[in-house]
């Protein structure tokens, strides 16, 4: 897209001070422009729709609307562009809910703003669409499983379905029983197994969800960056597995998800 013209980005904070921060870094880089700010999620939907931008960065917590109220405002009136949700708010529920509601990356504030830019860079990249209605029954199954609603969380995976666990280590587990099991050993090792959603990318036939995972006790993993993969026949999911790199879900889309 930089090839091309400047990435065009809107803010939508109601913190002058980080707006303005925001807007120096992403400045300093002559491949973006920033093409408008807006301090409440009413005035954001509004200047994105008169702007056409590329990509926003849009906070949840502000007065008059909220960014979980804007975001399916912006998407439906804005399709086109990638909506980048900045927030103070620890990833989990929360961004589960917004990437839903047709967010396309969750980030924290904490996070420097060369990641900011950085980031602005990434989505940038990605082609439309930018929301998929499947990504529903993706975080259906994640809150479950946060909520230890395990059988509740298999009432979405077909009978048929194939797993690769991230923290399988490469093995396959073959319909809902297996997972059921793993899970199960997991739990009676002591480990816990926590993912975070911080990005959605439909692909055609499937779904990547962009996060991390973090295993506490036994053989433990520190929280590592994720790539799942999703295939689904109807709504429900038929293969899922996580990859340490975006290219392997992409490939494991096209090899394994049935074509639509």
């Amino acid at each position: 897209m930089s090839a091309r013209r400047p990435i065009r980005v809107f803010l939508v904070d109601d913190v002058a001070e980080l707006r303005m921060l925001v807007r120096l870094t992403l400045e300093e880089d002559p491949d973006i422009e920033v093409v408008g700010e807006a301090a409440t999620g009413r005035e954001g939907v509004d200047g994105v729709v008169a702007a056409d931008p590329d990509v926003v960065l849009l906070d949840l917590s502000m007065p008059d609307m909220d960014g979980l109220e804007a975001i399916p405002l912006m998407r439906k009136e804005a399709p086109n562009a990638r909506l980048v949700v900045l927030s103070g708010h620890e990833a989990g529920r929360v961004s589960l809910e917004a990437l839903e509601q047709g967010a396309t990356r969750y980030v924290s504030k904490s996070s420097d703003l060369v990641t900011i830019r950085e980031i602005v860079h990434e989505v940038a990249d990605l082609e439309p669409p930018f929301s998929d209605a499947r990504f529903g029954t993706v975080r259906a199954m994640w809150e479950d499983y946060l909520a230890g609603e395990i059988d509740r969380m298999l009432r979405h995976a077909h009978p048929d379905a194939r797993f690769r666990p991230f923290a399988g280590k490469g093995r396959e587990l073959r319909g809902p029983r297996e997972l059921r099991e793993f899970i199960a050993d997991a739990v009676a090792g002591g480990r816990v197994i926590d993912p975070r959603a911080y990005g959605v990318e439909p692909r055609g036939q499937g779904l990547i969800v962009f996060g991390t995972l973090e295993i506490r006790g036994g053989e433990g993993l520190s929280e590592t960056p994720v790539y799942w993969a999703y295939c689904f026949t109807d709504s429900l999911v038929l293969f899922a597995a996580g990859y340490d790199r975006r290219e392997e879900a992409v490939a494991a889309i096209l090899s394994d998800c049935p074509a639509r």
